[in-house]
Order: structure tokens, then C-alpha cells, then sequence
């Protein structure tokens, strides 16, 4: 595989020129050929599973004066921005009313603060809370969405696990069909609808637990090659047939890597050394732990192991095909210098680009009836045009 530090490299090695200006326009020509190239078809490998959960509507909560810091015993959604009211069955934290529209202020995945508009929400003013109130105090979510994972460009189909139970639901057609569903409140586990808006995903009627597992059949979005090799601190811990890895030497992982790719270096050291393949990371659960896509599959390196590694950002194109960018890329370089070397790089393009049209190309995700009369089929090598 090759991540964008190993292409760029390469562009500068084969455009004999490594200077800033030119490295950038060479970001610019693989950036815009990766986003062409992954248009020309409805390409397999853009069509990926991602998975989220569900949340409470509402949950107890307490609240520390002096922090203004409030923690729920249910799993809500407490995203910036997401609308709440309070309710209580004595008396709320001075500072909060019933019968408000609030809007949280993430703390953590169990904790908020609050502010009196979206505005302030943003800018992280929180409504000052001077006591704890007494009673039980709930707080009640008013959103109904929860956003998409962040490549997810299009949602094509969604599946609902419910302890045992797998639900299908139906997407709904439109906004004003998905207000018509609202007009009334309505929490229930048995999804029958889902809807996407603005980046947003939501579930009707709306869940009335969480951790139920929504898997969303997408296809993803085509993000721009510009993330560095990332090599700070080491591996502490990997274990074959595992997919979870802790890392030491603070490295300071963050949710970004999600989608990127992990490799243990191989080493002479058997202690540390890792089997030298990628490993897509799907999720980072903290700054020294993170989860790959598959098992790993090397011998397993114990607490201390330090090993070295390397977090990448890869291409979205097949792995044999990965050095498509930088090829095209150096092919546009040597045709501005009026050079021949622009041939040899435009003759490896149009070579390489043909065998992924070939292997992927006629790929047609969806299920058709043959009506048994043969359909020319034209060739896409000789109409692809770039």
C-alpha cells in the first residue's frame, strides 16, 4: 500500500524536483485525478458498512455547582448544539428552569454543561449553576438527529440490531413527509423509518434506549489526500487474532485515524517487531487505544514491546492501483516542461487505468432481471476521458 507521505515522495523522486511550490501543485494534481478517477464508475470499494449507535431520549441527571458540569446516568446524545429541557420532582440546580429550550455543551460522552442559546452553546458560555438543586432532575433531548460518520456522502440502506432482533426500516422521501411523521412525539426500539438531512441521521419513531446498533450501508465521500505519516510514540500491545492495539510513549491518537491505516514495522528484534502489513483502523476509543477493521495477524507483542509503526492515509482506490495519482501527477509535470519524459508516465496511466476498469469497473451493486438478449457493452478503457 501507499499512503500520501509515501506518493509524494515518489512525485518528487520522479519529477527530479522537491521543492515546496512543487510539491504542493503535485498534492493538487493527485488530489483532483482521485477525486475524477472515483467518479468515472459506481467503484465496489466506495460502498462501506458504518456503525452507530442509538440514544436514551432523556436520562437523571446531577449537577456540580461551581464546575457547572452535569453528568447523566443514561447514554443521551450530548453533542454541542443538541436542544434539551429539564424537568424535576422537587427542585432544579439554580440557574436552570422547566419549561426552557437549553442547548448542551460536550464534556464527554456522559457529561455537559448548558447555555441559554446555540450561539453561546458554540462559543462554550454556560449557564452559571450555583447549587444542586433537590429532587430527581431529568434532562430530556429535543433533537431528534445525531450526525453521520464523518466520510459517509450517501446513505443507500440501514439495518437496526435490537438485542436479537435485526430491523429493516424504510428511508422516508422527503422533509415534509419526515415532519408529517413528527407532529407528535413518539419513542419506540421498532424502527420503522429512517432519514438523512444535513449531514444528520435520524430514526422514527425515535429510540427509547441506547446502545442499540444502527449499521449503515453507505457510500463514502472521497476526501483529500494531505495527511502525513504519522509515527509518534510506539506499540505497547497487539495480540493475533485481536483487533484492539495500545499504544505508549504518548502518541496522542485521536478520532481523525479512524479510516487511516496502521502497519507495525518488522524489526530484527523479535520483541518488537510487528508483520509489516496495513491494518485499517475504524475506530480510536482514546489516545493510546484504537480498533482495526480485521484481526491482526502478526505474532503478538507484549506490555513494553515499543514497537515501531506507521499511521497512513491511503488512497480510496484498490491497493494495486494506489500509485495511479502520483503517476498522473508526474504525467501532467513533464507535459508542462515539454518533456518526453510526459509518454513513458501517460503510457503507464492509461495501462494501469485500463486494468482497474477491468477488475472493478462492471461492478453493478444492484440486483437486475436478465431478459436473456445479448446488450452490447462498450468498453469504458476507450471512452474514459481525463
Amino acid at each position: 500500500m501507499k499512503s500520501y507521505s509515501t506518493l509524494r515522495t515518489a512525485y518528487g523522486v520522479d519529477t527530479k524536483n522537491t521543492s515546496t511550490a512543487n510539491l504542493t501543485k503535485g498534492d493538487e494534481w493527485m488530489n483532483d485525478y482521485h477525486r475524477k478517477i472515483l467518479s468515472k464508475a459506481d467503484w465496489p470499494f466506495l460502498h462501506r458498512p458504518r456503525i452507530i449507535t442509538t440514544y436514551d431520549p432523556d436520562s437523571t441527571f446531577t449537577a456540580v455547582a461551581g464546575t457547572d458540569v452535569c453528568t447523566a446516568a443514561d447514554t443521551i446524545l450530548t453533542l454541542t448544539g443538541t436542544e434539551v429541557t429539564f424537568t424535576t420532582t422537587t427542585t432544579l440546580p439554580a440557574g436552570l428552569s422547566t419549561s426552557t429550550t437549553y442547548y448542551l455543551i460536550y464534556q464527554s460522552a456522559t457529561t455537559f454543561k448548558v447555555a441559554t442559546s446555540l450561539a453561546n452553546a458554540l462559543a462554550g458560555t454556560a449557564v452559571d449553576i450555583t447549587d444542586t438543586g433537590t429532587g430527581t432532575h431529568t434532562v430530556k433531548v429535543a433533537t431528534k438527529f445525531q450526525p453521520l460518520p464523518y466520510d459517509v456522502d450517501l446513505v443507500e440502506s440501514v439495518s437496526v440490531t435490537v438485542s436479537s432482533t435485526v430491523y429493516t426500516p424504510t428511508p422516508v422521501s422527503s422533509k415534509k413527509k419526515w415532519d408529517e411523521l413528527n407532529l407528535t412525539s413518539y419513542t419506540s426500539d421498532i424502527p420503522i423509518h429512517w432519514f438523512v438531512h444535513n449531514g444528520k441521521f435520524a430514526l422514527w419513531p425515535k429510540s427509547s434506549t441506547s446502545g442499540n446498533i444502527i449499521e449503515l450501508n453507505t457510500k463514502i465521500r472521497v476526501p483529500d489526500l494531505n495527511v502525513v505519516d504519522y509515527t509518534t510514540g510506539n506499540i505497547d500491545i497487539i495480540t493475533n487474532g485481536s483487533v484492539s492495539v495500545t499504544g505508549a510513549g504518548t502518541p496522542n491518537w485521536n478520532v481523525t485515524m479512524a479510516g487511516k491505516w496502521l502497519r507495525v514495522t518488522h524489526s530484527a528484534t523479535a520483541a518488537s517487531s510487528g508483520d509489516n502489513e496495513w491494518y485499517e483502523i475504524v475506530s480510536v476509543a482514546s489516545t493510546t487505544t484504537l480498533t482495526l477493521a480485521r484481526p491482526y495477524g502478526g505474532r503478538s507483542l507484549a506490555t513494553g514491546a515499543a514497537a515501531s509503526y506507521i499511521i497512513g492515509q491511503m488512497p480510496l482506490l484498490p491497493e494495486a492501483f494506489h500509485d495511479l495519482p502520483e503517476i498522473y501527477a508526474s504525467y501532467r509535470y513533464w507535459s508542462k516542461e515539454n518533456d518526453p519524459r510526459a509518454n513513458e508516465f501517460k503510457s503507464m496511466l492509461q495501462t494501469d487505468q485500463g486494468e482497474l476498469f477491468t477488475s472493478y469497473g462492471f461492478n453493478d451493486l444492484s440486483m437486475v432481471l436478465d431478459s436473456g438478449e445479448e446488450e452490447q457493452i462498450i468498453n469504458p478503457n476507450l471512452t474514459i476521458n481525463l
